[in-house]
């Protein structure tokens, strides 16, 4: 039990020491029976991150990612027609000719097309926008339970923030992701950069805190919502489908 209580409350205590993650974020079904702030009700109020630097609004103008989101509108509304002609294309095609479509996909992307093809992973636009009835503190309807409590958090947006053109484009695009690990490791070891599944799972979790919440500086992390590690799993699958999950400042990760 000491060890259960010891996930949910450093200290141990209950849940009142200024530690406990369960009294920063508020408790939602941790596996801790002694936490104090223990509720299964689901939240849809106080968004994650909404206090943050870059999601506050000071004097009725707009915060940082408002601007963004704003000045990023132009691209992203053309991404969206430029996908709907796609579509298009598509249903016009005959079988022959999606069969060679689908086979040149294969070849420029293997590892992002295995899972269409394979059927092992949802596609990440299929998931549902609908109340998730199994996740009790889930309210966007896209998050997942894991094991670890402290990853057991949602975004408390709807639609979810997953859903959101900035999140795909800094999380989810492989040539994003991949530009900033070059930056990450050469500014970090000199050395030439991973290309592995987990780094690029890693980097979009650093590419959303960054969006998010800003840099938080030496020693300090912070877990994603549920949803958003979700969402970048089924993007970025490991092939053997183990994940090393949540890690603290003072432990290893992937």
């Amino acid at each position: 039990m000491a060890s259960i209580a010891q996930r949910c409350c450093p200290c141990e205590n209950r849940g009142k020491c200024k530690s406990c993650v369960c009294k920063i974020r508020g408790c939602n079904n941790c596996m801790n029976p002694l936490c104090q702030f223990k509720t299964n009700a689901t939240v849809r109020f106080n968004p994650y991150a909404g206090r943050s630097a870059r999601n506050v609004r000071a004097d009725n103008q707009p915060s940082v990612n408002d601007t963004m989101a704003a000045q990023a509108r132009p691209e992203n509304v053309s991404d969206e027609l430029e996908c709907i002609n796609l579509m298009a294309a598509v249903d016009n095609m005959s079988q022959d000719q999606m069969r060679a479509v689908l086979k040149a996909s294969i070849a420029a992307g293997p590892e992002y097309m295995q899972r269409f093809v394979m059927g092992q992973q949802q596609a990440t636009g299929q998931v549902s926008g609908s109340s998730n009835s199994n996740v009790p503190w889930c309210s966007c309807g896209v998050c997942h339970i894991f094991d670890d409590p402290r990853m057991n958090i949602c975004c408390r947006q709807s639609p979810c923030i997953t859903s959101k053109p900035e999140f795909r484009n800094l999380c989810l695009r492989h040539d994003v992701l991949e530009v900033a690990n070059i930056l990450n490791w050469s500014y970090r070891t000199n050395q030439d950069p991973s290309f592995s599944m987990s780094t690029f799972r890693n980097q979009a979790y650093r590419n959303f805190i960054l969006w998010q919440q800003g840099r938080l500086g030496a020693g300090r992390r912070i877990p994603v919502p549920a949803c958003v590690c979700r969402t970048v799993r089924q993007r970025f699958p490991e092939p053997n489908g183990q994940y090393t999950g949540y890690h603290s400042a003072h432990s290893d990760s992937d």
